[in-house]
Formats: structure tokens, sequence, C-alpha cells
């Protein structure tokens, strides 16, 4: 009989679970370089970190100042993918914040989709 308290996740993946999960998503810690900008503003891009990613939303750390309700746009790569997203600024809290997906194109939904289901289930990635 398996064991209830083992998970089938490797122990070098972060789990969120009870309060701690909010959210509905799978999502994975990463740190992946991004830009970020605000939507609708001459102000130029900032540089930044990507250190949560799901496909309903991510968090990213920079420097830069963001509050809640700003329209952002954000700019990385996964797998070789680039993506502009589009979302809004859900919280801030230091250095990280959290940003609420607009609705994602097909095609870009399926690269986060996909990245996620790789990180946590092919057998080839180092865990």
């Amino acid at each position: 009989m398996a064991d209830s308290k083992q998970s089938i996740f490797s122990d070098s993946y972060s789990k969120y679970g009870g309060a701690k999960q909010k959210r509905k998503d799978a999502r994975v810690k990463l740190d992946v370089p991004c830009t970020v900008e605000l939507v609708k503003t001459k102000s130029g891009p900032v540089t930044g970190h990507l250190s949560d990613l799901g496909t309903g939303g991510l968090a990213f750390q920079t420097t830069a100042i963001f509050y809640e309700g700003d329209q952002v746009k954000i700019q990385f790569s996964l797998n070789q993918n680039p993506l502009e997203i589009l979302g809004t600024v859900h919280r801030t809290a230091g250095k990280t914040t959290s940003v609420i997906f607009k609705p994602l194109a097909a095609s870009e939904h399926k690269v986060v989709q996909e990245f996620i289901h790789k990180h946590y289930f092919d057998p080839k990635v180092k865990k």
C-alpha cells in the first residue's frame, strides 16, 4: 500500500498546500529574466526576474515600484518561446509583484502549460 504522506513530486520542488495555496491553477517556482512595463505610459521597461508562474498569473521581482491595479506588459522566454503577456498587478510585497493575466491567447496558454507540465512530469528534467 502506498504511503499517503509521500508526494509524487520530487522533494526539490516547492509545494504549496493548505492555506497557502489560494490558486486553482498549477504553478511553479522559477528564475527567468523578464522585462515589465506599464501599459499606456511612456515610461520604458524595467528588468526583473520571474519567480513564480502559473496559467493564471505570475510573480516577478524587481526594484521598480508597481501598484495594485496597474496594467502591465511582461516579456520573457520559456524554452526559447518568447512571450508577451498582459496582466493586472494584484499585489506587491517588498520587491515581489504578483500579476493576474488578462485572458491568454491559446498559443501563450499552451507554452505556459507545457512548461509547467514538463517541470513536474518530464523524467529528463533534473530534479
